[in-house]
């Protein structure tokens, strides 16, 4: 039995021949009603409990409408660890773009899905020598949904000089026919979450107010002007949490966020590593030389009504030292910026965002990307911004790790995804988890500058860590199976 893309696997079997390595083939199938989530539930539901999965899964607003993709599976990857891991990255996405044929698959296209590639989801720590996860990977299997239009099912497959191309075929046509089957299934009751007491948060506030302190300090003999400092806080749950039961309670309840979440395969019986959040800030988003940075920084709390939740926006907005620490990130991505080259177009004043509980100022900075400047290399001169590491860059950098007692991970680190063209879309890992099994650590953080007052900036960092408290307290209906 002949089929649509026989003559795609032999084209790429022949060009594997002709360059002497493996060829990679990216089919894709546009499907209606196939949800990520549920699709990511079912892929987790169906391991033995010695077995884990890795996956990535980025899920964000843009111009009104949620898009969310998943990837899973691991067909090429790169550990991101070291100095060089900004150029390594760089050098991985553009080593594969001549070996990846991207083909349609053999339904009708949609004007839409025309536009996608196959994608490498990213995970950065926040230091070059930070704890494990960190990867650039091309996943096997892929999900792009775009709110409110189908969902793009897309298989990356692996053919080398001496593949079976029938072996091939069966592969592709059992991933198409699987994900239509999951299409056509209910869909789990998202909404259905069972309410449980929220988890004890306890802030180590002696140390804390002594760090803020020390930072104070050092900003006030001129060696800093702004240090971020972070809190990192670990609990133990009852149950492991239903990761994707978490990830729809974050979507529903924290709209203009992104929520993320990547997972390392483990080994043994160790249960996987998962890094999740919703953050609020965009780091960097490039498409077709464009480019978009938020600058996020200031914050205040949520009213209880909408009086009080005015009163507080007048307040943040009219705060000379939350002014100041927006500044200091401005001014830390301009500079970023000028070392490539580029003119950035940013607004004299400040907006308000308005989250779920907290309200910041934002500075949204556009640019064009240079000819021959990639996103990575872009992104080698952002990272750390001084609203997640401090200003100077360096300088806070150095206090950072002098006195900060625990390693971040991939908190307040960039992650998401890029395509092979140089497009991409990464969030900052803040108001995030990472958790194995039972074990929960939380991460929150707070800027502090000339006139910060300690006490807040403890009230700040808890009110931040709320975000996923509540979250992690949930458990979904014992119908889902999971």
């Amino acid at each position: 039995m002949e089929h649509a893309w026989d003559p795609l696997l032999a084209a790429c079997q022949e060009m594997a021949r002709a360059r002497g390595i493996p060829q990679i083939l990216s089919l894709w199938q546009p499907i209606s009603g196939l949800d990520p989530l549920a699709v990511l539930a079912r892929q987790l539901g169906s391991l033995p409990p010695s077995h884990s999965l890795g996956y990535c899964y980025l899920s964000h607003p843009t111009q009104g409408e949620r898009v969310r993709v998943l990837g899973w599976g691991s067909l090429r990857q790169l550990d991101l660890s070291g100095k060089g891991r900004f150029e390594a990255a760089r050098a991985f996405v553009q080593g594969l773009q001549p070996h990846v044929h991207s083909a349609p698959g053999c339904t009708p296209e949609s004007p839409r899905s025309q536009q996608e590639r196959p994608l490498c989801f990213c995970r950065f720590g926040f230091a070059p020598n930070s704890g494990g996860g960190a990867a650039l990977v091309l996943p096997r299997w892929q999900l792009l949904q775009v709110q409110g239009e189908l969902t793009v099912a897309r298989l990356n497959l692996e053919i080398g000089p001496e593949s079976d191309p029938a072996a091939l075929a069966g592969q592709i046509a059992a991933f198409f026919a699987r994900m239509q089957r999951l299409a056509e299934a209910p869909l789990p009751a998202w909404n259905a979450w069972k309410p449980q007491p929220p988890p004890q948060v306890a802030v180590a506030e002696e140390a804390l107010l002594a760090r803020i302190e020390k930072a104070l300090q050092a900003i006030q003999v001129g060696s800093l002007e702004k240090a971020v400092l972070a809190e990192a806080v670990d609990l133990v749950l009852p149950s492991p949490p239903a990761i994707p039961s978490l990830l729809a309670y974050l979507e529903a309840h924290h709209p203009d966020c992104s929520v993320f979440a990547f997972a390392s395969e483990s080994e043994g019986n160790f249960p996987p590593q998962v890094f999740l959040g919703a953050s609020p800030e965009r780091l960097l988003s490039v498409w077709q030389g464009r480019v978009q940075i938020d600058a996020l920084a200031g914050s205040v709390a949520r009213g209880a009504n909408g009086h009080q939740d005015r009163m507080l926006a007048k307040q943040l907005l009219r705060s000379a030292k939350d002014q100041r620490e927006h500044q200091w990130v401005v001014r830390s991505i301009q500079e970023a910026l000028g070392r490539l080259g580029m003119k950035p177009r940013i607004s004299p004043q400040p907006r308000l965002r308005r989250l779920a509980n907290i309200q910041h100022l934002q500075t949204v900075i556009e640019a064009e990307l240079p000819a021959g400047v990639h996103l990575f290399d872009l992104l080698a001169q952002l990272h750390p911004t001084a609203a997640v590491g401090g200003y100077p860059q360096q300088a806070a950098l150095q206090w950072l790790e002098q006195w900060e007692p625990f390693d971040r991970s991939s908190y307040a680190a960039p992650l998401g995804w890029v395509d092979l063209q140089g497009n991409g879309e990464l969030v900052v890992g803040i108001r995030s988890a990472l958790i194995e099994g039972k074990r929960v650590r939380l991460y929150a953080g707070a800027g502090i500058v000339a006139d910060s007052k300690p006490e807040q900036e403890v009230a700040e960092i808890r009110l931040k860590l709320q975000a996923l408290v509540q979250a992690l307290a949930l458990q979904p209906p014992d119908s889902l199976g999971w």
